[in-house]
């Protein structure tokens, strides 16, 4: 094919990238030359560590080490500080206490009469007894017992009783620094009951305020005060602040269980779940035998978020056996019954609830919040919204109803939701983020097609947002369709495509807060995207924004088709498959060196990968492993198969039993299957090494080598002229020589190492470059098709293509290759104004309107473009269209 000369200005592009020394563009581009080995799991490797405990603080030891102390002083601030030794519990009073501060609610001691009163108290509430603590506390007035009395009414259902009881904390002003953090505690709980209209509590500043002034002018050795300023901070969702403020409490009391348990829930709804794994550990050792309650809500919430109902409920089981009265034990219960979607079981059980606790929240927020996590958005706002009505003074419960909505895609009951929550509470981050962000979609224009409808920010986001849905409508077709791998199934409305126009408001969107680093997301209905653009405020630049939401949009039809009811790594790799693109190499080498490490994930890790990974390249493994194992699927049982289990997953069935039932083998069966399966298909792709074909080490060792010398290679290839191996090391010897370039004589074996490797990108990329720069530019179309299908992230490719295309008088490919260009990079005006040329020449005077009309709105300082806008419209008119 003729290259017009006029047309290739991006062959030095393709020149350079060839010279980039190996590994430089490894992501972009896959150009690492060894297969990475990961390591093979172990127990040892997957058994979280208890999280280490901080240093104790200066002051405290430095406090201890004082010579003025007497015995009983001294011996009285080790406990306090829980840094005690056996001699100091001598007591049965000084050991209730040390039961208190670790969560030891089995402790003989805390029902001994010798022991604090409040102990014992605090103790039978812990356990689900809270009538045997009223007693307890009937003759004590302290800003601790009235607290815990009112947590022991509230626990029996008597609110009104609770809050008549903490309102003597209103205006209470104690002098000690443990007793302002009682006082603070207390009055978050009022807050819940009586709201801020009431007048009747302390506001979240003041608190704030009267906390932090209590730690500078009383106390700054108090670890209560600066536990209570992080329930204080959680309340509000402030979780970074919390992290700070648990940090201070730890280090003035290492053993302090409260502080432990709420680092615990902190990381779980950070999605940290090592760290919540290792804060339970931590709350185990704290409590001894049996173990913590605290870490077994942990682990059981841990197990929830991953859509793990069973094993949640096996985690919680033994606690509900022996204290079956545990008011919040039983609400995560029930959160675990509704886990595995048995919502007639989560109902039983927040029943039984009510009879120990009459019109308490708690049970249906968990459970509330749970469903939400697991997608299950109708469930979620019945159970919210009836723990909202039996607190109607609570922020939380409409909080969670607000963000629950928004992710169903019900913006004004998510904005009703969200503007009640911050009247309630308006210091609460979550909900002041996300009610920014509704106001902000109100202001967005819409644009609505068959089945999407995309809302834009007004400006320059209209330019992408009008061409979205007939592409929209295109990959419609393909995920709903019955084609290989098509999901076979239309979700009721429409899909919302929401465009950011950058990362921090979508950010919002996806979580409430901005501090999720990804660039597109669908939560069921509705699908956000960042903007696809250069420069400040967004994390990835220019993408291929169709393939991202062709596989979220995958996401909103097998969620919709299963009710939001499959395993994680089943979803994602429906969508990756749809992505309908080739894997890239460096997806390759990941396989290749897991498989060849006898790495591969089994089910259960597989899962824990995407939300847990225990090593950088897990997230990325079990992606690029689920999508293998979904293809080896649709190979050995037809494209039926996965549709056949989504449906029994949809109907409440586990995966091992689906998986009995559609394929007749179990987990364990399938993926000795699939790992034989796999060996196969990565000989095919040249990337495992045989007797016949050995790799560069069995070489080097058979000819006592220590490394390859371009003559070794040189007589190996002679040996083994088809041997991925040899061929890899031989191209790269030969590059090297080149200074990032071959020459002709190095063609055949370019064109041969493509061949045996069909996966690796470097010989298309320097057979393109070769072409290119020579009299015959049309050889290099096909490596630069071949880049063209893997890349993501740049319009090089197609731009490229679409020149050669036009050159040689093929303008309907180039008219496609400049779309491509354009769908990767749609606000670069370089690549808009080589679109619009493309299709003048090619005769579409609408395409290229459109892109000079989308010039106007991106360079609105230069008036050629207006100028140009207004030619082809006479153009158009005087030939009649």
């Amino acid at each position: 094919m003729p290259v017009d000369r006029r047309l290739t200005p991006l062959v030095l592009v393709l020149v350079a990238i060839a010279r980039v020394s190996p590994g430089a563009h490894a992501a972009a581009l896959g150009q690492a030359v060894s297969i990475p080995q990961p390591e093979a799991p172990s127990a040892a490797a997957d058994k979280p560590e208890p999280f280490p405990e901080p240093d104790v603080a200066a002051a405290v030891t430095d406090l201890l080490g004082q010579a003025y102390l007497t015995p009983d002083e001294r011996r009285a601030l080790r406990v306090r500080h829980g840094l005690w030794t056996e001699e100091d519990l001598a007591d049965a009073r000084a050991r209730a206490r040390a039961a208190v501060v670790l969560g030891k609610w089995t402790d003989g001691a805390l029902r001994d009469p010798a022991a604090d009163p409040l102990d014992r108290a605090e103790g039978a509430i812990r356990v689900g007894k809270p009538a045997e603590a009223l007693p307890l506390l009937a003759d004590a007035d302290s800003p601790r017992a009235t607290r815990l009395r009112a947590e022991a009414l509230l626990e029996l259902g008597r609110a009104d009783e609770a809050r008549e009881a903490l309102l003597p904390l209103v205006g209470a002003q104690p002098s000690e620094a443990d007793d302002v953090a009682e006082v603070a505690r207390g009055l978050v709980l009022l807050a819940r009951l009586v709201g801020p209209e009431s007048g009747q509590t302390a506001g979240y500043q003041d608190l704030l305020a009267r906390l932090g002034k209590a730690r500078e002018e009383m106390d700054r050795l108090s670890w209560a005060v600066s536990l209570a300023e992080a329930q204080l901070l959680y309340e509000k969702d402030r979780y970074a602040a919390v992290g700070e403020a648990l940090q201070t409490t730890l280090t003035l009391n290492p053993k302090a269980s409260e502080a432990w348990a709420l680092l615990g829930m902190a990381s779980v709804d950070g999605f940290d779940f090592g760290k919540a794994e290792s804060v339970a550990l931590r709350l185990d050792m704290l409590a001894g035998e049996p173990g913590s309650v605290d870490a077994a809500i942990i682990r059981a919430a841990v197990r929830l978020r991953q859509s793990e109902g069973e094993e949640a409920e096996a985690i919680l089981r033994p606690w509900v056996d022996r204290w079956p009265e545990h008011r919040r034990l039983l609400a995560w219960w029930a959160a675990a019954a509704a886990g595995r979607f048995d919502f007639e079981e989560a109902d039983r059980r927040l029943s039984a609830l009510d009879a120990l606790s009459p019109r308490q929240p708690v049970g249906h927020l968990v459970v509330g919040k749970v469903m939400a996590g697991s997608r299950q958005y109708d469930e979620a706002s019945r159970y919210l919204r009836e723990a909202s009505a039996r607190w109607p003074r609570w922020a939380e419960p409409q909080v969670e109803l607000g963000l629950s909505d928004m992710q169903a895609g019900r913006t004004r009951d998510a904005e009703s939701a969200l503007d009640r929550a911050l009247s309630l509470d308006r210091f609460n981050i979550r909900a002041e983020n996300s009610l920014k962000l509704l106001r902000e979609l109100n202001s967005y224009a819409t644009i609505e097609s068959d089945h999407f409808i995309v809302r834009y920010k007004p400006g320059v986001d209209e330019v992408l947002a009008r061409e979205m849905p007939a592409v929209l409508e295109r990959l419609h077709a393909r995920v709903t369709g019955s084609g290989p791998g098509g999901i076979d199934h239309v979700p009721a409305g429409r899909t919302s495509v929401e465009l950011y126009p950058d990362h921090h408001w979508f950010s919002v969107r996806i979580t409430g807060m901005p501090r999720l680093h990804t660039i597109a997301a669908a939560t069921g209905p509705v699908i956000a995207m960042e903007a696809p653009r250069e420069g400040p405020g967004h994390k990835v630049g220019t993408y291929d924004w169709a393939r991202v939401v062709q596989h979220e949009f995958t996401h909103t039809v097998t969620l919709s088709r299963t009710k939001n009811r499959l395993p994680h790594w089943f979803t994602e790799a429906g969508a990756v498959l749809l992505e309908d693109s080739p894997r890239d190499f460096s997806t390759v080498r990941l396989l290749a060196g897991a498989y060849e490490a006898d790495a591969l994930f089994d089910f259960e890790q597989i899962n824990i990968a995407f939300v847990r990974p225990r090593k950088p390249t897990d997230r990325s493994l079990a992606y690029a492993q689920g999508h293998w194992m979904y293809e080896y699927i649709i190979e050995r049982w037809g494209n039926a198969a996965p549709l056949s289990l989504m449906d029994l997953y949809a109907s409440g069935v586990r995966e091992p039993q689906a998986f009995q039932q559609v394929l007749g083998v179990s987990r364990e069966e399938f993926l000795a299957a699939f790992k034989a399966w796999a060996g196969g298909k990565l000989r095919e792709w040249g990337m495992r090494s045989t007797d016949e074909l050995p790799g560069i080490p069995t070489l080097l060792a058979r000819d006592a080598a220590e490394e390859a010398t371009p003559e070794l290679i040189e007589r190996w290839l002679a040996e083994q002229p088809d041997n991925p191996a040899v061929l890899d090391v031989a191209v790269q010897e030969r590059e090297k020589a080149g200074g990032g370039r071959i020459t002709g004589a190095d063609v055949d074996l370019c064109e041969r190492y493509a061949r045996a490797r069909p996966v690796d990108p470097r010989p298309h990329r320097l057979l393109a470059a070769y072409w290119l720069a020579s009299a015959e530019g049309g050889k290099a179309v096909p490596h630069l098709e071949w880049l063209d299908a893997r890349e993501q992230s740049t319009a090089v490719y197609a731009t490229e293509l679409a020149r050669l295309y036009a050159s040689g008088g093929d303008m309907a490919r180039a008219m496609a290759k400049s779309a491509r260009a354009v769908q990767i990079a749609p606000y670069d005006a370089r690549t808009r104004e080589f679109a619009a040329t493309v299709a003048l020449r090619a005769k579409d005077l609408d395409a290229a309107e459109r892109h000079i009309r989308a010039l106007v709105v991106l360079e609105p300082d230069r008036p050629v473009h207006a100028q140009r806008l207004e030619a082809l419209l006479k153009m158009k008119q005087s030939e009649g269209r």
